[in-house]
């Protein structure tokens, strides 16, 4: 059952997935690399608030980035699947940490809209995850998204998938983002219910991080938008202010 449900894993989300650029370990990227993908370039590459244990990989520097343009024809970064995964009935697995860079359409013509999530993951209901991803720092924070997959404590396999994005509050030509993920793994002892211990364990497919965007008003377009503003004042006026 687990190898089909890794099947229909694996069919979900190259549905979305288009052209790619090569992979690029993101130690490398924390170094100074960048990624250019279509009109967008990702660059500032900086992770921190690392804890590991039990997990794949073992350091998120080894993750491997690409980037990516997916069936709805938007830019980002594709991260290697990870996981984390309980040993023994003495332990548990952890893989923690956030990732932050800047995103800049280089098109003139456009600026950002939004940013998608876009993965499966498989879990025994012993092991889950929580995805947080902001975009821009309090107090003018632009998007927030929480996506949390897996825990129950059931034993079951089951298979989830995550595919949600967020418009930002202002399109922006630069934006930069932070990406706070975490994933558990926990012992559930479930032989009070009549259950087996539960080892727990969850993996990820490959994770999208893509990017929309919309087109920037032409000129003409926002002298009509100044002309109705300006009208609009002109009406909202006293009538006895408006008389020559």
């Amino acid at each position: 059952m687990t190898r089909s449900l890794w099947i229909l894993a694996a069919i979900v989300v190259p549905v979305l997935a288009g052209t790619q650029v090569h992979a690029i370990p993101l130690g490398t990227l924390v170094e100074g690399g960048t990624i250019e993908v279509g009109d967008k370039t990702f660059s500032n590459f900086e992770v921190h608030d690392v804890a590991a244990q039990f997990s794949t990989p073992a350091d998120p520097l080894t993750i491997d980035v690409q980037g990516i343009t997916n069936g709805f024809g938007e830019h980002g970064l594709r991260l290697s699947g990870i996981g984390a995964a309980v040993p023994d009935q003495g332990s548990t697995g952890a893989l923690r940490f956030i990732l932050e860079y800047d995103v800049t359409v280089t098109d003139p013509l456009f600026l950002i809209h939004d940013v998608r999530h876009a993965f499966t993951s498989l879990s025994n209901r012993g092991g889950g995850m929580s995805l947080i991803t902001q975009a821009g720092f309090p107090p003018d924070v632009n998007a927030f998204i929480q996506s949390v997959v897996g825990f129950d404590g059931t034993g079951e396999p089951i298979l989830e998938v995550v595919n949600e994005s967020e418009p930002f509050v202002t399109d922006v030509v630069t934006q930069h983002m932070l990406h706070d993920f975490e994933l558990h793994a926990l012992i559930v002892n479930l032989t009070s219910q009549g259950g087996p211990i539960v080892q727990g364990e969850i993996n990820t497919s490959p994770i999208d991080l893509t990017f929309s965007q919309a087109a920037v008003p032409e000129p003409s377009t926002l002298l009509l938008v100044a002309t109705g503003v300006v009208g609009l004042g002109y009406l909202r006026r006293p009538r006895s202010a408006r008389r020559p």
